[in-house]
Order: C-alpha cells, then structure tokens, then sequence
C-alpha cells in the first residue's frame, strides 16, 4: 500500500508530550497499587496483552512477507527496551534510571543520521542537551533520601548497570526509528505495533521462564527481604486494576501516540519528549499524594523548578528547529 500523508507536526508534538505524559502518570500508578510482582512476569503480561488488543484492532492482517524482518526487528528492539530498563532498575536505583531515560534522543539522532533518515543540526543538538541536564539536574539535585540511596553496594559492576541502561535506551531510540520505516510503507499503526508486541511477547516469556528457573536470577528480580513473589508466576491481591490501567493507559494509548509522533516528526525530535516524563510524573505525584496522604511517594523537591525551566527550553528548541527544518526543505522544493 501506498503511504499516506504524515500527520501535521503539532499534532506530532502534541502526541510525542501526550505519550509520554501516559508514561509519567502511570510511573506513579505502579508505585501505588501495582504490588509484589516479578518484573519479568509483569512486562510479559503487559505485552502479551498489547498483541491481542492492537492484533485485534487490525483485524488480524497479516503484513507482507517483504516487512517480517523489519517487524521483528521492531518486535526485538521493544524486548531489549522492557527488559533492559527493568533489569537495570532493578540493579541500581531510580536515579540511574532517571538520569539514563533522556538520552534516548541522542540515540534516535545517531540512528537517524547511520540510516539517512534525519539530518543533525546545531539547535536542535542544543536543545536535546538542554532537556537532558534538565532532567540530571532534577535527579543531582534532590536531597538523598531511603528511596534514593541503597545501604546496600550495587549486585555487580557499574560499568555493567550503565551498559544495561545503554542497550534500553538504544532499543527504545530504535524503535521510534524502525516503526517509522514501517509505517512509511503504507501501513496502519495496529497491525504493526500488534505483531511487534507478538514478537516481544514471545521473547519476553522465553526470558521470564530461563529468568525464575534460575534461583539467584528470581532472588534478584524479587529480594524475599522485600516480601519476594513466590515462584515468580504469583499475581498480589489487587493486581487486575492497576493492570488494566497499566495496559489501557501506559501500552495502547502511548503505543498509538507514540506511533503518530514517528510519523509527523523526526525519531530525535519525538524521543526528546522523554524529558517530559519526569515532569508529568511529579505533578501527578502531588495529585497523588494530596489524595492518598499515606500513599508511600516522595514529593518532588523545590530545586526541581530548575529542572523544568531546562527540560522545557530545550523542548521548544528542538520543536523550532524542526519546524525551522521544515520550511527549509519546502522553499528548496
């Protein structure tokens, strides 16, 4: 099939924000409700989900045998996504991870540039740099506290924990950059994402069985000092809900939005949104704790308006020097 038109930049922009405002509310939800759940056992669930519910909506097309490869490319890169993130956090902290999330753009701009599909520019690599020491600052400068310092050393080596943190944000940069390929060859977002998620899904299960087979690798994914998950297949009271939420409201709704921001912006434009996360996060953590006041959230310190001031300047720099970009290539044609 023919590709269509891509969508009008500002509704890219507004769906890259609106993806991973989803992101950033749902973080706050899995600390509240989610409970006592293996990772492994979590994000399998999450995405078995995904290829069912977009598989569905697609009407259960199969694509063309020429675009299997690339859709198990999107399929692997979604894997190494889901379980790098979550293996890191779970060898380090939520300060690493918070630090390692932003540079997703510089990723997407590399990937872009290796494939030809994206030109680099000095404003907009100024503004990718500004949202991201937007995002250290708020991490560097918030007063340590128990859920940010560990009494215990790390399980292995630094180098290895920021290695692990690198192929997470390579695999969420690649799949801006591979799913946009896909969709330019004509096809809906549904299918694409669904049999991607498939792909996943099976990786992920694959993993998850090899992962609690293993008794220090299931010690490690659920600590019994923090009341551990059984054999890891056990699900904590309470689970379905919060589980809806999570596929509905941090897999779909993204998924899909995330998918028109590939098609209307470039992959470092769309993947600089990611400094929108922790923005969108900490309000919905006072909303949280304003309703729940017994709620285990730490509330976000007010060194953090810094923070915000950066990630915010450099968003707007990297949406000017896209459309900038844009005018450009229109008065050249």
């Amino acid at each position: 099939p023919a590709p269509g038109p891509p969508p009008p930049k500002l509704i890219g922009h507004m769906a890259a924000f609106g993806a991973n405002a989803c992101f950033g509310v749902g973080s706050v939800v899995i600390g509240l409700a989610l409970g006592k759940i293996s990772p492994m056992l979590f994000v399998t669930l999450r995405a078995a989900a995904m290829a069912f519910i977009f598989v569905s909506l697609g009407g259960f097309k199969v694509l063309p045998a020429r675009d299997w490869f690339l859709t198990f490319i999107y399929g692997c890169t979604m894997f190494v996504s889901m379980v790098g993130y979550m293996v890191g956090l779970k060898l380090s902290s939520p300060v690493m991870a918070a630090i390692w999330q932003p540079t997703q753009p510089i990723f997407a701009l590399v990937l872009g540039v290796i494939m030809g599909t994206e030109r680099p520019s000095l404003l907009k690599c100024v503004g990718i740099l500004l949202a991201i020491g937007g995002c250290t600052y708020i991490v560097l400068a918030r007063p340590k506290d128990k859920s940010t310092v560990s009494e215990d050393p790390p399980a292995v080596g630094s180098a290895i924990v920021n290695a692990i943190f690198v192929l997470a944000c390579v695999g969420s940069a690649s799949m801006v950059v591979v799913v946009k390929a896909l969709l330019s060859r004509g096809h809906t977002f549904a299918p694409v994402v669904g049999w991607a998620s498939a792909v996943c899904s099976i990786l992920l299960a694959l993993a998850t069985y090899f992962a609690h087979s293993n008794e220090a690798t299931l010690e490690l994914l659920c600590p019994v000092e923090n009341g551990g998950c059984g054999n890891g297949y056990v699900l904590p009271p309470g689970f379905l809900l919060p589980y809806i939420y999570v596929v509905v409201f941090m897999s779909v709704i993204p998924y899909f939005l995330n998918t028109v921001a590939a098609q209307a912006l470039e992959g470092s434009v769309a993947s600089a949104y990611t400094a929108a996360q922790p923005v969108v996060s900490a309000a919905a953590t006072v909303l949280a704790k304003n309703f729940f006041p017994d709620a285990d959230l730490n509330l976000p310190h007010h060194s953090m308006i810094w923070g915000v001031l950066g990630i915010f300047a450099g968003l707007g720099l990297v949406a000017y020097a896209s459309s900038s970009s844009k005018e450009k290539h229109l008065k050249k044609d």
